[in-house]
């Protein structure tokens, strides 16, 4: 019996198993309705369809878990439910917060900037008092020419990381290159060299 002669509750069947193999469409939520869009903090505009911690990690220097340790400590000092989104905390707590992220205060062990060399403090820096650091460490190391001062200067690699394989695009050099050939020139011409005559022999 060939395919196209089939009776019509086989074919029917089929499809039906097809169908039943196929995975379900997910069907996609739509987003919850905050008060506020964009709530600025810090100085920066975050997302206020996030969480707090999740919205703080957009502020540079506050990582997954700085961000969860500050929204604990929000949590407990505005009152608020935890897992509020940011949109939804009231206006008048923006200045708890960002009072919080102004002045970190986080555990010795937490903080991203451990036994400054000038202070001998340890504090978390954020925002541009954390480039501004980093940048004063890199031309202290350049200055009093340390080796890792120097690799930085000439964009190498700092913790010994391999170079022949990887970061060959920030090193400028990818495959092979060759000498293009002078257009009109031909290539030169070896001269021939003659055998020397054989002496006659003596007689």
């Amino acid at each position: 019996m060939s395919k196209d002669n089939k009776p019509k509750e086989e074919v029917v069947v089929k499809q039906e198993k097809k169908e039943s193999k196929r995975p379900e469409q997910k069907v996609h939520e739509r987003k919850t309705i905050v008060a506020r869009e964009i709530v600025r903090i810090f100085g920066v505009d975050l997302n206020g369809n996030y969480k707090i911690d999740s919205a703080l990690r957009n502020i540079k220097g506050i990582g997954y878990r700085t961000a969860n340790y500050l929204a604990n400590d929000f949590y407990t000092k505005a009152k608020l439910p935890k897992n509020t989104l940011l949109g939804n905390i009231p206006s008048d707590k923006d200045e708890i917060l960002t009072g919080i992220v102004e002045k970190i205060n986080v555990p010795e062990w937490m903080s991203n900037r451990k036994r400054d060399l000038y202070t001998g403090e340890s504090t978390h820096l954020t925002g541009s008092d954390l480039i501004f650091a980093i940048r004063e460490d890199k031309q202290r190391l350049s200055r009093i020419k340390a080796r890792r001062g120097l690799r930085l200067l000439a964009g190498l690699r700092v913790r010994g990381q391999k170079t022949k394989s990887n970061f060959r695009r920030k090193l400028g050099v990818v495959g092979v290159t060759k000498k293009s050939a002078m257009p009109g020139k031909a290539a030169p011409k070896t001269a021939a060299t003659k055998a020397p005559a054989a002496k006659a022999g003596k007689k």
